[in-house]
């Protein structure tokens, strides 16, 4: 019996020991007690809240760690915004101007998707995620239609809009459509209220094995399918402990055989800034 409690508790120590190896990518102080960065203040959202590069639709790898991306909808590309004042929809679905609406439940204070221009469109507002690292992605959502989106896996050298992955291949491309349910078939979920966690991981079933999780930068969108808006109400990002910022640093001692810029151009030294280094057949990013 002894030996079985203490191989209970030496299990235990290990999950707690798992916990612990992670780190929460936004600072405690503007975070609730698990964890969750609520967009309910303008402090917040002038703090971590920005835009695309939307001259090329694409992520600023420079940018704030939340960015937005219009609709990308000609003529007018509707806009996705930031409100800490905006109403969600409630428990039941219901928002701001239907007879059924309970303010008491709404939830307040988010960013708003932008609609696409019609149900299962790929054109819809984008939460686009400026990652150093990865361990965990998890939002809150709400609407008042079944939610139908996508997620994406995004290269700061390719339009959000622009997917070149190759049949079921989502790595063959620059920008991947990893998860998705925009179909009759499918929804991320039902009118109301969503607590959605575990995104890191998720995947269509023909690409089993992508993932979020990353120990070097990477960038995710969710981009909304649908005629309604999609709210964000709160978000939690999880990074590596043992690397949070994904970047290595510049060890001038060793030879450097190839230095790149973050677009691929071939550079002569490294430069102030995100450099990519090639060197005895392994790459990396290093930053000075």
């Amino acid at each position: 019996m002894k030996k079985i409690v203490t191989l209970a508790m030496l299990a235990v120590a290990t999950m707690n020991a798992s916990a612990q190896e992670t780190k929460n990518l936004f600072d405690a102080a503007d975070c609730d007690a698990d964890g969750w960065l609520w967009l309910n203040t303008q402090e917040k959202i002038a703090k971590y809240v920005g835009t695309i590069n939307e001259d090329g639709y694409t992520v600023d790898p420079n940018g704030k760690p939340i960015q937005m991306a219009f609709a990308n909808i000609n003529p007018d590309y509707p806009e996705t915004v930031a409100d800490p004042d905006v109403l969600g929809a409630d428990e039941g679905g219901y928002v701001f101007g239907d007879e059924e609406f309970n303010a008491e439940t709404a939830l307040k204070g988010g960013i708003a998707l932008a609609p696409a221009s019609a149900q299962m469109s790929m054109n819809g507002g984008c939460l686009v995620l400026n990652l150093p690292s990865c361990a965990t992605i998890s939002l809150v959502l709400s609407s008042e239609a079944k939610m139908l989106g996508r997620t994406l896996m995004l290269s700061p050298n390719n339009s959000i809009d622009n997917d070149n992955s190759t049949g079921n291949d989502p790595w063959t491309g620059d920008t991947k459509s990893i998860y998705a349910k925009a179909s009759v078939f499918g929804q991320l979920h039902i009118a109301g209220q969503w607590k959605w966690e575990g995104i890191e991981s998720l995947n269509n079933g023909y690409n089993t094995g992508v993932t979020f999780v990353s120990n070097e930068p990477v960038y995710f969108a969710l981009q909304n399918c649908h005629k309604y808006t999609i709210y964000v109400h709160a978000i939690r990002v999880t990074l590596p402990q043992q690397d949070p910022t994904g970047i290595s640093s510049v060890n001038t001692s060793n030879t450097v055989s190839e230095v790149f810029s973050l677009d691929g151009r071939q550079q002569a030294k490294v430069t102030r800034g995100l450099n990519i280094i090639r060197q005895n057949g392994v790459t990396r990013k290093v930053i000075k």
